[in-house]
């Protein structure tokens, strides 16, 4: 890609810099949040901005750990920007709230 990063290629780091183990806990791990919702959306339309309806992510909750994954995606266009975060599963709870209120 030029000048972006989309969700696959960011699986595909994962497995490169933490192996196999961590992959495949993040390939089992349950989707507990995804965004945006329709609401989100129309919200971000509204608002007239365009990086909040561009954002996508989720939160899983693996056995080891939990993640975050996040694209910058325009409706029209290639990823923009993305993120992976490895995070501890106690802290999921908290990132979700916060995904939430934003």
């Amino acid at each position: 890609l030029v000048n972006g990063v989309n969700a696959e290629r960011l699986q595909e780091t994962l497995r490169i810099i933490y192996g196999l183990g961590i992959y495949q806990d993040f390939q089992r791990a349950r989707v507990v949040y995804a965004y945006p919702d329709e609401t989100l959306v129309n919200l971000a339309r509204s608002r007239n901005a365009p990086l909040l309806e561009a954002l996508q992510g989720e939160l899983r909750l693996g056995e080891r750990f939990a993640y975050w994954l996040e694209v910058a995606q325009p409706r029209e266009g290639r990823p923009i920007i993305g993120r992976m975060t490895i995070l501890l599963k106690e802290d999921l709870e908290k990132i979700q709230t916060e995904l939430r209120n934003r």
